[in-house]
């Protein structure tokens, strides 16, 4: 199914945080993926659309070319960099990285090579996470457990929004839980459903959200293109974060800005579900926040991101699942396996699919 541009604004706003989408909802119909790629390759992506596949520490899969965190995540786990290009140091923080998740899982490492221990370690983290969902994981691989996972948060969304899901296959389920949440909204805005198709009600609560937040921040939204308004709240918002969380903005992009608030927020939130944050990445702190109570991690990205809580139940619940080197197939939203990613198109280099609607 084709997939507006106002699919992946809205949608996206969440999965990338608010911050990323808004240049998203700029695109055409006829240049989505391009514009989509680009904005979710522009950010320093620490939560939304990066996946982990034990933290995405690939080639391309993890730091996304930012040689600063390059440094800092080697230097957190005791390595050194001198005289070590980057790709050989994101080789010594993988095999770090993964046996330090498996040390922390009970996993045992003597004898195996680091794929067997990836493959272990991101089984053990799925049945972790099927556990806290009440599923049984007895002689399930890892697919099986991920279908599964994906299906009761699915199921578990349906029902906070009354929607029933009897005698309904997971793809009819998965459009009737988009509606609701769209129409939930929309009424919520204040934006009349009647006798208007899906792609219209988007962009209308798309609109009303925007022009919203523009009112909140006092920002004048008179003669302006939604597009231009929406860059404009977007950038408002990263300052006024930035402001409160003591963050500096000189010389700094907005998407440099965006990502260390984010990370300010994620840390803040995993003190608060009394999550130890020491020696931690940020995407350390979503996995765990995201197996302890993934419904307060939806609340903060919703918050961040126009107030639209709408992304995440495309295919692959905007979870990527992907491949044990941050490859994988990209489905968006903060997975377990590669970036953001195009619908046909693995790992790094794809763009948002499971944003939803």
């Amino acid at each position: 199914m084709k997939k507006s541009a106002i699919s992946f604004a809205v949608a996206g706003t969440v999965l990338l945080g608010g911050y990323a989408a808004s240049s998203a909802f700029a695109a055409s119909d006829a240049n989505t993926k391009t514009t989509a790629a680009a904005d979710a390759s522009t950010a320093k992506q620490d939560f939304g659309g990066k996946g982990f596949g034990h933290k995405g520490h690939g080639p391309k899969g993890f730091f996304g070319g930012n040689t600063d965190e390059l440094l800092a995540q080697a230097k957190s786990l005791g390595i050194s960099t001198t005289g070590k290009t980057a790709p050989e140091i994101m080789k010594e923080i993988r095999t770090a990285a993964v046996n330090k998740e498996a040390k922390e899982l009970g996993i045992k490492t003597a004898g195996k090579d680091l794929e067997t221990l990836a493959q272990e370690v991101h089984l053990a983290k799925l049945q972790k996470q099927a556990k806290a969902l009440g599923l049984s994981t007895a002689n399930k691989d890892e697919q099986t457990l991920h279908n599964e996972i994906e299906l009761a948060q699915l199921k578990k969304k349906a029902k906070e929004l009354g929607v029933s899901a009897d005698n309904k296959d997971e793809q009819t389920l998965r459009q009737d839980v988009m509606t609701a949440a769209l129409n939930k909204k929309a009424k919520e805005l204040g934006v009349s459903i009647s006798g208007k198709d899906q792609q219209t009600i988007q962009q209308e609560v798309f609109t009303a959200a925007v022009n919203k937040e523009a009112k909140e921040l006092g920002i004048s939204t008179s003669g302006k293109d939604i597009r231009d308004l929406a860059q404009e709240v977007r950038i408002a918002k990263v300052k006024a974060d930035s402001k409160q969380y003591g963050i500096t903005v000189d010389g700094k992009t907005v998407q440099q800005i965006a990502s260390e608030v984010m990370d300010k927020k994620i840390a803040k939130l995993a003190k608060e579900l009394n999550i130890s944050t020491a020696d931690k990445t940020t995407r350390d702190l979503l996995e765990e926040i995201k197996t302890k109570n993934p419904d307060k991690l939806n609340e903060l990205l919703d918050k961040d991101g126009f107030g639209l809580g709408l992304g995440g139940f495309g295919p692959d619940h905007g979870k990527g699942h992907g491949g044990h080197n941050g490859g994988g197939r990209g489905h968006g939203g903060p997975g377990e396996g590669g970036p953001v990613g195009t619908p046909d198109q693995d790992g790094p280099d794809a763009a948002p699919q499971g944003m939803g609607i």
